[in-house]
């Protein structure tokens, strides 16, 4: 005997949450990604024109500005509302 189902739009609700599940998982892996290939161009390029650390800093810093604009674009798109969590801190 098989096991069916009923579709009660059950469905596209899971859907729905799985896919801000994953919006919402992408903004920590942009600040860390933005932060990591900042670092290591830096890195690499202080390596070949053998001006260490001044080129990591500043490709470091880059990154991490590139990663927090990634972060607030996929909280953006994941629906998470910068207005209510600041609302809500003040609050507290």
């Amino acid at each position: 005997m098989t096991y069916i189902p009923k579709n009660n739009g059950d469905e596209e609700k899971d859907k729905s949450v799985y896919k801000q599940l994953f919006n919402a998982s992408t903004v920590g892996m942009a600040l860390v990604s933005g932060m990591l290939v900042g670092g290591a161009i830096g890195y690499f390029l202080d390596k070949w024109l053998g001006t260490s650390p001044w080129l990591l800093f500043i490709f470091l810093i880059f990154g991490i500005i590139a990663g927090i604009k990634n972060a607030i674009h996929y909280m953006k798109k994941a629906g998470i509302d910068l207005e209510n969590i600041r609302d809500d801190k003040d609050k507290k």
